[in-house]
């Protein structure tokens, strides 16, 4: 009759004992690695929360921008459109901050000026073409940290003012 395998003495090792197994993987809890993609899950999603509503609002920007510039088309008051647009793009978002005066108050995110955009209309060239452009300086704070950056977000875009041709008109 033969031994069961099992029961066959090994080198420093009693008949029947079994060797020491490794611990299964519910049992062994946190390894380094599976921290390491923790903590960076974790700071992604930070980042993300500080970072994602400055670009979103830099898209409003855009996009207020380019509503103007399609304006022009029709009217050619480029002092009414600059100014409108300028009220228009720091009405956007506030953020908290100091007034003139020093004290806490809600601010324009983006605090942008007339004098700051460059609105020019060449009607030299066939289309004539619109190009605006301005740069602004957007002040990010991380809150659990108590820190701040600034990021400086530039605007250039160029549209042409030719009227679109849509058909003979029903």
């Amino acid at each position: 009759m033969s031994v069961p395998v099992l029961d066959r003495p090994r080198a420093g090792r009693p008949a029947g004992s079994f060797p020491p197994r490794a611990p299964r993987r519910d049992e062994r809890g946190m390894t380094w690695v599976g921290f390491l993609m923790l903590v960076a899950v974790v700071a992604g999603a930070y980042l993300a929360w500080v970072w994602v509503p400055v670009y979103f609002e830099n898209y409003a920007v855009r996009q207020t921008v380019r509503d103007f510039m399609n304006q022009a088309i029709k009217n050619r008051d480029d002092a009414q459109l600059v100014a409108n647009m300028v009220v228009k793009v720091r009405s956007l978002s506030d953020r908290e901050g100091v007034d003139e005066w020093g004290r806490p108050a809600l601010v324009p995110a983006v605090p942008l000026l007339e004098g700051d955009v460059t609105w020019v209309r060449d009607t030299t060239v066939e289309p004539p073409v619109l190009r605006v452009s301005f740069e602004y300086a957007r002040e990010v704070t991380y809150p659990v940290l108590e820190r701040t950056a600034v990021k400086v977000f530039a605007v250039s875009l160029e549209n042409t003012l030719a009227v679109p041709n849509w058909g003979p008109p029903r």
